[in-house]
């Protein structure tokens, strides 16, 4: 089972179910660099001192403060913050219901796979489940996670319920587009249409990658193993457009482009299946690469 990050309660009215959340997404494998001192290839310390006699501060001695006034504190020590409690600190109230599709994506936030917590629960966190998947709804509410409370969306996923906790409308901001809005060239937009569809292909998350990272992986392992580091070839920037037709005209062309057309499901040969699913081993069997050989130095029978 996933480590919990919050345990509390998912409540619907006066049902209530123990659950846990547990984050969605995970960054773990991303490398992380860290800060180290260049002449000893010791890692640099930060310590916390005090900003005006930049004397050592024990961790014991500190405390959080609002600045009221430049340079004037309301000090708040951390059992006189842990004794505000509200009831989204343990419980997770679902208290409206919308239409999934009205939920604007930009306020998403960050995911979390709701648990249900032991077996007493189960049932009724099957039941609210279900009867949001009937409903075709999400569920708005609010819980504290971190020291703050966050508006939430619940929706089911799977066989179980995800949260989203969800931006304020402050922190999302409105669009400012300053577009002409003269007629568009037909033309130009079917071409467009055109690319669209000669590129067509279908989602996939595994093939979408952080290539930053993979060459930061590369770096440091050829660093490791000793190996000479060769100096990537400069990214060149793209050309500015002059003339918008050409460029549309030439990226359907035969040298428009390096990237192939992505065939759609029922585009697909069968017959090639074997090569487009994982084979263990990276091939043929040697009885089958036996057989295969002489068939490949068959001469090409003439055209008659």
């Amino acid at each position: 089972m996933p480590r919990p990050t919050w345990s509390g309660h998912l409540r619907l009215s006066l049902v209530a179910c123990p659950i846990f959340l547990a984050p969605a997404t995970s960054e773990s494998e991303r490398i992380r660099l860290n800060q180290i001192n260049g002449a000893t290839g010791n890692r640099i310390a930060m310590k916390t001192v005090d900003s005006v006699t930049g004397e050592p501060v024990e961790r014991a001695s500190i405390v959080k403060g609002y600045q009221y006034e430049k340079g004037q504190y309301v000090l708040l020590d951390n059992k006189e913050i842990e004794q505000i409690q509200i009831e989204s600190t343990k419980v997770l109230d679902m208290a409206t219901f919308v239409d999934r599709a009205s939920v604007n994506d930009l306020y998403l936030e960050s995911p979390y796979y709701i648990y249900p917590e032991g077996k007493t629960g189960i049932e009724a966190f099957r039941v609210i489940r279900q009867a949001l998947v009937n409903g075709k709804k999400a569920a708005i509410g609010r819980i504290v996670l971190s020291s703050r409370e966050h508006p939430v969306m619940v929706e089911p996923r799977g066989d179980g319920l995800l949260m989203w906790t969800l931006r304020t409308a402050s922190e999302v901001r409105d669009p400012e587009y300053d577009l002409p809005d003269d007629k568009l060239n037909p033309e130009m937009v079917q071409l467009a249409e055109s690319i669209l569809e000669r590129y067509a292909g279908e989602w996939d998350p595994a093939d979408f990658h952080d290539r930053y990272q993979d060459a930061l992986r590369a770096l440091v392992e050829a660093k490791l193993k000793g190996m000479p580091i060769s100096a990537p070839a400069p990214v060149a920037a793209p050309s500015n457009v002059v003339d918008l037709m050409a460029a549309l005209k030439k990226s359907l062309g035969p040298e428009g482009g390096q990237a192939k057309r992505a065939k759609r499901p029922a585009e697909r040969d069968r017959r090639q299946t074997s090569m487009l699913l994982p084979v263990k081993g990276g091939g043929q069997k040697p009885a089958e690469k036996a057989a295969a050989k002489p068939a490949a130095k068959r001469p090409a029978r003439k055209a008659s």
